[in-house]
């Protein structure tokens, strides 16, 4: 039958469609459900709960037959979560829960892949696959209690479980764990580092317990290809410094911010660079969180946090100082409203953009959950008639527990008063300094290494130490401490027994204090001070012109033993004292070697009643 020319071309049209749909056909092959496979609603999605118990290993990856999986990348697994470079993922887990998630080769490489998969590398640099570290942290910001025998206990450590092989894409604690990287958490935190070539499979698993518990566990996870996002630094020692304490109040301050003096300015006027977290020992709500900055934040007995609402915030006063060795930055707490007789640690966090907030997700930045530093340890004391004073205007350097008297002065009138009356003794050695030729030409000057503005800073240095004595607790047993005003009673009223009195008042240095000021004016009673450290001493008598009369006396004289101290290297506590000495041992750069020259006769030091 012959076709008309309309029924000629729609048989035309419908070959070619024919052979279209042969074509896709042979090349694609596309592949329809069969009754085995997973139901859509079975399948987790990311809009889920994280949660996956560690039995659970689902893969699941769309088939695309005719494109390499190195142009459209690997599919995460069912259920486990995609992290990126310096992002914070925070999540609830409960006990015998592992969660997992997935680090992809294209956020550790980018585009720079390694050359095991570029085609047109040889065979030899084919086989040297580069690799790129990365670093993995966690902080447990939330710790459940065991419940035992009706006590609450701590509950254990969280685990990080890490596998580079696709063979474990949910590393946890029921797979072959010798083919995997397992780290416990130490104090709510972990960190850990290694050279990646592909994707890397993460797992955070918390214990079974089998006791009852009080909560849930929650943690803060981050990985970055820059450096830890969340630190504990334990190699530098401490960076936060007791300088003193008294019964109910503390001086903290950090380490020199710089060693640069020309960046002071800059430090000066730029944000608080540290946050301060503060726990009685007697308390263990922080036991195992001590490390985590989240742990911190929700856990910490007292905490002063730049922008955020902390505990007690009211109590701690914070601030950058150039006071103290060096005249360099550095951040001080002034902390009140302790408890007597206790035991503190004081924890110093070095901020960072970004640290990571309540929400699931933190800002993104290079290290952005902050660093913790190596806890402080300190006690208060129980005795009330040592103050600590800060702040001086004249006695700019001092920085620590002085003697006083609550019914007569608080912390701030005591402060004043001291100033006051050193600054009126500075005035009578300035009298005394107008009598030398401070301006005459070199030839005549008394020093070709110092001059009298040398002179002047020694001397008030040693001034403001003398005059205003350090104090401790007449109960405390230092051994570097000496009685002192012994005769008179406490604020109180009472006295020592009369036998202890009168035994030490044998020794006419324990009787009263360096300076009847401060027995005729604060009247503190019975207390101890640490001593000056010699070579303040020592400093004046090079630094000034030997026309003054100044003078030192020589070690083991019954009039040094009660006058000055002297530093020990190898002593694990402070040995005297000297202006910005801190009670957390450390070197003093500032600190001058003794001379040479030492005296006997001290004719300026008593003309000044010091």
């Amino acid at each position: 039958m012959q076709l008309s020319p309309l029924q000629s071309r729609l048989a035309a049209s419908l070959g070619a469609s024919l052979m279209i749909f042969a074509l896709y056909l042979l090349l694609f092959s596309p592949s329809f459900a069969s009754a085995t496979e997973l139901p859509v609603e079975n399948v987790v999605r990311s809009d889920q709960p994280l949660a996956l118990s560690d039995g659970l290993d689902i893969s699941y990856e769309p088939d695309f037959a005719a494109f390499d999986r190195s142009i459209i990348g690997r599919a995460p697994p069912v259920g486990v979560q995609p992290m990126t470079n310096n992002g914070a993922e925070r999540t609830n887990l409960d006990p015998g829960i592992t969660v997992c998630y997935m680090i992809e080769k294209s956020t550790i490489f980018g585009r720079d892949l390694p050359t095991e998969e570029r085609d047109d590398e040889s065979p030899e640099l084919s086989r040297r696959a580069e690799s790129k570290t990365v670093y993995i942290s966690a902080n447990t910001c939330l710790q459940p209690g065991v419940i035992k025998n009706g006590e609450e206990t701590e509950a254990p450590q969280l685990n990080l479980y890490i596998s580079t092989t696709n063979d474990i894409q949910c590393p946890g604690p029921s797979k072959d764990t010798s083919r995997m990287k397992v780290i416990e958490f130490t104090e709510g935190a972990v960190m850990h580092s290694l050279n990646a070539t592909g994707n890397i499979y993460i797992g955070v698993s918390a214990p079974n317990i089998t006791q009852n518990y009080t909560s849930v566990y929650n943690y803060e996870i981050a990985a970055s290809l820059d450096e830890y996002y969340h630190k504990y630094d334990s190699q530098n020692g401490s960076q936060l410094l007791w300088m003193d304490s008294d019964s109910s109040s503390v001086l903290l301050v950090t380490r020199n911010i710089t060693q640069n003096g020309t960046d002071t300015d800059e430090i000066m006027k730029a944000e608080l660079p540290y946050d301060i977290f503060m726990q009685n020992n007697n308390s263990r709500s922080l036991d195992g969180l001590r490390h985590s900055v989240c742990g911190l934040k929700n856990k910490a007995q007292l905490s002063a946090v730049q922008d955020e609402p902390g505990k007690g915030t009211d109590r701690i006063t914070t601030v950058m100082t150039t006071r103290g060795p060096g005249g360099l930055p550095k951040q001080q707490f002034y902390v009140v409203g302790l408890d007597s007789s206790s035991h503190y640690s004081g924890i110093l966090v070095k901020r960072a953009n970004g640290t990571s907030s309540d929400t699931k997700r933190a800002e993104s930045s290079i290290g952005g959950g902050g660093t913790v530093f190596r806890a402080t340890d300190f006690q208060t004391s129980s005795g009330t008639n040592c103050k600590v004073v800060t702040d001086l205007g004249f006695c700019d350097e001092i920085q620590y527990a002085v003697p006083g008297n609550d019914n007569k002065y608080n912390n701030t009138e005591l402060a004043n008063v001291y100033d006051n009356y050193a600054k009126k003794m500075y005035a009578n050695f300035e009298k005394v300094l107008m009598q030398i030729s401070c301006e005459a030409p070199p030839q005549s000057l008394y020093s070709l290494a110092r001059t009298c503005d040398d002179c002047r800073a020694a001397y008030k240095r040693w001034l403001c130490t003398v005059s205003i004595p350090r104090c401790e607790d007449f109960m405390s047993n230092g051994n570097f401490s000496i009685a002192r005003n012994v005769a008179q009673a406490f604020p109180n009223g009472t006295k020592l027994p009369s036998d202890q009195r009168k035994k030490l008042a044998e020794t006419p240095a324990f009787r009263a204090s360096r300076n009847k000021f401060i027995d005729e004016t604060i009247k503190p009673g019975p207390y101890k001070e640490l001593l000056p450290c010699d070579d303040l001493c020592y400093e004046v008598v090079q630094s000034c012109p030997a026309a003054i009369g100044f003078t030192c006396p020589q070690p083991g004289f019954r009039s040094f033993n009660v006058s000055y101290g002297q530093r020990f290297e190898q002593s694990a506590s402070v040995t005297c004292n000297y202006p910005g000495e801190a009670r957390t041992k450390i070197s003093v750069a500032a600190a001058m070697v003794p001379g040479a020259v030492f005296l006997s006769a001290l004719p300026l030091m008593m003309w000044l009643g010091l």
